[in-house]
């Protein structure tokens, strides 16, 4: 997926906000993977969101960014806003957990690892990343916000660690290729009837911890999945 002609970068912040100081103007329409160890702020990922295809006032980029990895990289309050919304802008307010509309309409991405020590990922976080193939979601996330992956048309597998309690309205909604769900928690998590909004919820092939179908299929939300297996 990444080979000629893709660019690599991998970076250490040693300190929130210092990502525009280690990637030149030159190079941040051209990288294709970038990989980033520290803290990140609201500065940071208003960089990271142009180099992958959208801007903080709304419009697209030249950005290629196609691979972003987080594993190692933690998100704290504070730097500029990032991203438009109906009333203004979004700034990050708290730590560990993946900002509203973080990466909303950011099309160029095709794969992100998000930070071990992520919580939280809220609402719109990943909305209209059209290309997005591949999503690696941390034990420990306890809630996903509603609309977090609305038109993410290319997802087809799914893995939602054995910690989150809670996925908002139409979280997965018009997921079109979603056709592996892996829910890990013994105990199902909340979700609404329309979480999955314009998926076909009957042909998704979904897996449950062992001995946990049961009461799965006891839950409302979930017995509609009825192509369920355990692990």
């Amino acid at each position: 997926m990444f080979g000629i002609g893709n660019k690599k970068k991998v970076v250490t912040l040693e300190a929130p906000g210092t990502l525009n100081n280690i990637i030149s103007e030159d190079e941040k329409f051209a990288i294709t993977e970038l990989v980033i160890t520290g803290e990140i702020n609201g500065t940071d990922l208003k960089l990271i969101r142009e180099m992958a295809g959208y801007t903080a006032s709304g419009r697209n980029s030249e950005g290629k960014l196609k691979r972003l990895d987080l594993k190692n990289a933690r998100f704290v309050p504070g730097g500029e806003k990032y991203a438009r919304k109906n009333d203004g802008y979004c700034s990050i307010e708290e730590a560990d957990l993946v900002p509203q509309r973080a990466f909303r309409k950011c099309d160029k991405l095709q794969v992100v690892i998000l930070p071990e020590g992520t919580k939280k990922i809220e609402g719109h976080a990943f909305e209209r990343c059209t290309h997005l193939s591949s999503i690696t979601i941390p034990e420990g996330v306890e809630y996903i916000g509603s609309r977090a992956f609305r038109k993410c048309y290319e997802l087809k597998t799914i893995s939602i660690p054995s910690t989150v309690v809670d996925m908002g309205k139409e979280t997965f909604s018009e997921d079109g290729k979603l056709g592996k769900l892996y829910v890990l928690a013994e105990k199902p998590p909340m979700i609404y009837v329309n979480t999955f909004f314009g998926v076909a919820i009957s042909e998704i092939k979904l897996y449950v911890p062992t001995g946990a179908s049961s009461v799965y299929k006891k839950t409302i939300t979930w017995k509609r999945f009825r192509n369920m297996k355990e692990l």
